[in-house]
């Protein structure tokens, strides 16, 4: 079981997060996963999630607020009895911060100290480094664990959460991670150097920076990529007049994405509701839409967009009555009666605006690239195959396969036959069992503390349980990453040895701290048994038949 010594039936020697005098570990108590990815109609077809969890990286850097807009009100180092690991930089709560690198999201929602904190994992010089940002309230959090952000792309709102006096934004740099081992530097010679090798400057404002203070969370990386800007909405096919920066974003991008979309529009001066008169909301008109053809079309514009909600700053979508908001559960909306008010015959998307075009605006490329998205596509595709390999037909209980499939695309080091053979070993796939001795609870048998860290809303219904299977399996597989992560920066810098997947389930099994102490796997009985018995279960009961000794 996660951080206890035995499975559901076995007596158990709890190994708390707590107790782990390391700072990973004492950073991992204080992350809740905060993921909650749309639940699709059809059961069958799974929310997303992330493929592969090594952080991105450019080497580009940007400050984490507009210059101007901020004071630095705390420096890094020691400040009333305690060591200030960063730098607080005082502005107005709502101000907006952006990623100072291009990152992935590692760490996003409630913090110890922090009220909210984001934790953004980079490759920087070949090396892992992490920006923190802390201090938001709860919707001043915009992204998720799993997402993939640049340098530029606004984050968060500033806040003053937890332990604040004031509404500002403090900020780290750790060089190693934050939540792998590494430790704090003063960012502010950091920043300094970074964004002027850049291109970027701590002190002014660049043109994209000053484009960002009229509202654009994308702009900066948009520009800053070196990308082309997007060409203006064809005359022929609708008018920009009146809408606000993230409209205009949106409709660019569909038009240079969609060519075959020749028809955008959604301003009018009057409306039931606010979004079209506030220039927010854009209908894109989808050409044959009572035809096969214009139904796979729509599907793929509704699903571009939601897949880059992010970068046009969604707030909700409509495609054929089906209500998806960017974050939150779809629902299907009543019928309006014709296909125009059943949004059968275009695609409507609100965005949150951030106002209207200020003079010289600019809107960077395609997000996501042209003919690319920012994540796997939502709804029914394949996991049967790929990077999470193959199950043998039958091998687990149906309500598991498919979410076992899907949790393989966490990251490399988690394969489908490896989540079904710890499956099998913690509980077997008895979604009810129970420790009661150590609290363990589920399939996959957290420890209440564990889980309170580190549990996932895997089919985003909006809550997390032990018993429930996506949750439980999509929980497992981001824990397992997260400590193949933390194994490969130990063997790295020399504190493990030994493979990486025994170590893996070492950690999994009796804890980190306890598997960093002895240097490489527990060599209590139950984990010596748990890391050899699981790949061997893996290989000989739960790998497709084709794929054995390949």
């Amino acid at each position: 079981m996660s951080m206890s010594g035995s499975g559901a039936g076995g007596t158990a020697t709890v190994w708390l997060l707590a107790a782990v005098a390391t700072p990973f570990a004492l950073a991992a108590m204080f992350l809740v996963a905060v993921t909650g990815h749309r639940d699709p109609a059809d059961p069958n077809c799974l929310p997303d999630m992330p493929r592969d969890g090594a952080p991105m990286g450019s080497g580009r850097v940007v400050m984490p607020m507009e210059p101007g807009v901020f004071q630095l009100s705390s420096g890094f180092g020691p400040r009333e009895g305690r060591f200030h690991s960063g730098q607080d930089l005082a502005a107005p709560a709502g101000t907006p911060i952006v990623a100072a690198t291009d990152a992935t999201v590692v760490a996003a929602g409630p913090a110890s100290g922090f009220g909210n904190w984001i934790v953004l994992d980079t490759m920087i010089d070949g090396q892992k480094l992490s920006t923190v940002y802390g201090h938001m309230y709860d919707d001043g959090v915009l992204v998720r664990i799993g997402e993939r952000v640049r340098a530029g792309q606004r984050i968060a709102n500033v806040g003053s959460n937890g332990e604040s006096t004031g509404p500002h934004l403090h900020f780290e740099v750790w060089p190693g991670g934050r939540l792998s081992g590494g430790h704090a530097i003063d960012p502010a010679p950091w920043l300094q150097t970074r964004t002027r090798a850049s291109g970027h400057t701590a002190t002014a404002a660049s043109s994209t920076e000053r484009n960002r203070r009229a509202g654009s969370p994308q702009l900066a990386a948009a520009t800053a990529d070196g990308g082309v800007e997007m060409a203006a909405l064809p005359a022929d096919k609708g008018s920009e007049a009146h809408w606000q920066v993230d409209t205009i974003r949106l409709v660019r991008a569909i038009t240079t994405r969609f060519p075959q979309i020749t028809a955008i529009g959604g301003w009018r001066p009057a409306d039931a509701y606010p979004d079209h008169p506030s220039g927010r909301a854009a209908d894109i008109m989808i050409p044959g839409w009572d035809t096969p053809d214009g139904k796979k079309l729509g599907d793929e514009v509704a699903d571009y967009v939601m897949d880059n909600r992010t970068a046009f700053a969604v707030v909700y979508v409509i495609w054929r009555q089906q209500y998806r908001p960017a974050d939150g559960t779809p629902n299907t909306m009543e019928d309006r009666g014709s296909p125009t008010q059943n949004h059968f015959d275009h695609v409507h998307v609100t965005t949150q605006g951030h106002g209207y075009p200020k003079p010289g605006q600019t809107y960077g490329p395609v997000p996501g690239g042209p003919g690319t998205v920012e994540s796997p596509r939502s709804g029914c595709d394949d996991a049967s195959a790929g990077p999470g390999g193959s199950l043998k037909a039958g091998s687990v209980p149906a309500p598991f396969q498919p979410w076992i499939l899907k949790a393989a695309r966490t990251c490399a080091e988690v394969s489908a036959p490896l989540l079904a053979a710890q499956l099998e070993n913690e509980s077997g796939f008895e979604v009810t069992a129970h420790n009661a001795a150590s609290g363990a609870d589920g399939p996959t048998q957290f420890v209440p503390a564990t889980w309170a860290a580190k549990a996932v809303d895997g089919d985003g219904d909006g809550t997390r349980s032990t018993r429930s299977i996506p949750d439980a399996v999509m929980t497992q597989a981001a824990y397992d990453c997260e400590l193949a992560g933390i194994a490969k920066d130990a063997v790295a810098h020399g504190r493990l040895h030994g493979e990486i997947e025994p170590l893996m389930l070492s950690m999994y099994n009796c804890g980190p701290g306890a598997t960093l102490a002895e240097g490489g796997v527990c060599q209590n009985p139950e984990t010596r048994s748990y890391v050899r018995t699981i790949p061997e279960r893996a290989a000989t009961v739960f790998t497709a038949p084709n794929e054995v000794n390949t």
